[in-house]
Formats: C-alpha cells, structure tokens, sequence
C-alpha cells in the first residue's frame, strides 16, 4: 500500500474535524449574535417606552393622557397598566441580562425557543410607543398586531424546544437504564417552579397575556378616534372577550409538553378586572 493510500483517511478524519469546527464556531457565533440583540433590543424598547409612554416625547403627551382622552367600553384603569407594565419590563431585564451568563446563554429557550423573535418583539412595540404617541392609530394598530404575533411564536417555539427537550430526555432515560450514557442534569424544559422558568418563560407569558389584552383595546381607541358609533365598538369588545375566553381555554387544557399555561390566563382576567 502506497504513502498516498494510507494518507487519504486521515485527510478525511482531519476534512471532518474541520468542518465540525467550523459549524460549532458558526453556531456560537450565531448565538452570540442573538444575545446581544436581546439586550440592545430590550434596552431600545425600554428607552423608548419610558421617552414616550412616560415623558411624552413622542407627540408631546403621555400614553396615559391618550388613554383618558380616547376611553373606550374596555379602557381598564390607569392603575392596572402601571402594575403589569412594571412587572413586563422587570422581569425581561431580568431575562436579557440571565441570557448573557454563561448558563442560561446557549439554552434551548433562548436559542430555538426565542431566537430573534424577541428582538422583533422589542421593535414590534417600540414602533407602537411611538405611532401612538403620534396618534397615527392605523399604523399603531398595525405593530400592535405584529407585537402580538411576535409574542404568540415565542411562546409557540418555546413550547416546540420544550417537546423537543422532553422526547430527547426520555430517549436519555432509556440509554442510562441500559448503561449507555450518563443522564445530565440540566433542565432544558425550564418546568416551573425553576430558576429557568421565571428567567426564560415567564417574562413572555406575560407579556403575551398583556398584549392580548391591549390589541383589543388599540382597535377600540382607533374605532372611537374614527368617532364610529358605539353599537360597532361594542360589538368589537363582545367579540374579543369571546376570541381571550377561546385562547385562555385552550392553553389550559393543552396537553402537550410544557402545558398547561395560567400565566396567560390569569394575566387576561387581571385585564378584563380592570
């Protein structure tokens, strides 16, 4: 056997090492891209909500001062939009910075389950802060519905990395009990009452049960701008408290990995007490 024969494995060996190099460099890079999205966009959107919805920058008034001049048959109290919306940027704070730490910043959640959409999420409702501080309700409704969507796939692919993370660790189970492998520890489904749950569930199933509420509200204000007749605007609002019952219900009675959900549920009977 020649020289060159013997050395055609190993420049195969040395081809595939290589290439499984690069895509785990790739891979890393790629995740460290959406970390740092994750936190610019959080910090943006932060910047923004408080500029506009507090300080008034963004047509000289406060989102407050445009709920009460626009009140609609669904606008809930002043005090119930203060509390949820403090409790939203809180803890996705808490989550943007979590998903820096070398713990939580390549975990399934946030890499398949949240990906860019978060990003897209902060520009999703910065671009609403700032359409309806302008009063161009349209358009506000508009990135309401896509802020929304947003929220909506999040907790979708999150529930899909959590099936995911559930079928791989009964595949695990099976191959310990017959000595295979060793079973890690790691909790990739962030079940509840875990760290990971409140870090990297948590802060969109509330947001998402919030927002549910809001998009409602935001074609009720664009309805009452328009002065339409209030028979319309009731009928809206009879129909989106039908459309959340229908959501509500479906998440608790979901039978898939990582369900049920209460946190969308009862963020939506918080709302609708208001």
């Amino acid at each position: 056997m020649s020289a060159s024969t013997t050395s055609q494995p190993r420049n195969a060996d040395a081809s595939t090492k290589s290439a499984s190099a690069d895509g785990r460099s790739s891979r890393c890079n790629s995740n460290r891209i959406i970390n740092t999205l994750n936190i610019f966009g959080y910090l943006f959107n932060l910047a923004t909500a408080y500029l506009g919805g507090v300080a008034g920058w963004f047509g000289g008034v406060s989102n407050q001062e445009l709920s009460d001049k626009y009140q609609t048959l669904i606008t809930p109290a002043a005090i119930y939009f203060g509390y949820i919306w403090g409790l939203i940027f809180l803890f996705q704070g808490f989550f943007a910075a979590a998903q820096i730490l070398p713990r939580f910043r390549d975990h399934p959640l946030v890499q398949r389950g949240i990906g860019y959409w978060y990003f897209m999420t902060c520009l999703a409702q910065s671009a609403w802060t700032i359409c309806f501080g302008y009063e161009m309700f349209i358009t506000a409704f508009v990135a309401m519905v896509a802020l929304l969507l947003t929220l909506l796939t999040i907790l979708n692919l999150q529930w899909r990395s959590i099936d995911q993370e559930e079928r791989k660790k009964k595949s695990d189970r099976f191959l310990v009990a017959n000595n295979a492998i060793s079973l890690d520890d790691d909790d990739f489904t962030a079940s509840f009452p875990s760290l990971a749950y409140w870090l990297l569930r948590f802060p969109f199933a509330i947001h998402a049960g919030w927002i549910a509420i809001a998009t409602p509200l935001m074609l009720s204000v664009l309805l009452v701008s328009k002065i339409i007749d209030t028979q319309i605007e009731l009928w809206v609002a009879v129909i989106s408290v039908a459309m959340l019952f229908g959501m509500c219900m479906g998440l608790l009675l979901r039978q898939d990995s990582g369900a049920p959900s209460y946190v969308f549920p009862a963020v939506v009977a918080y709302g609708c007490a208001g």
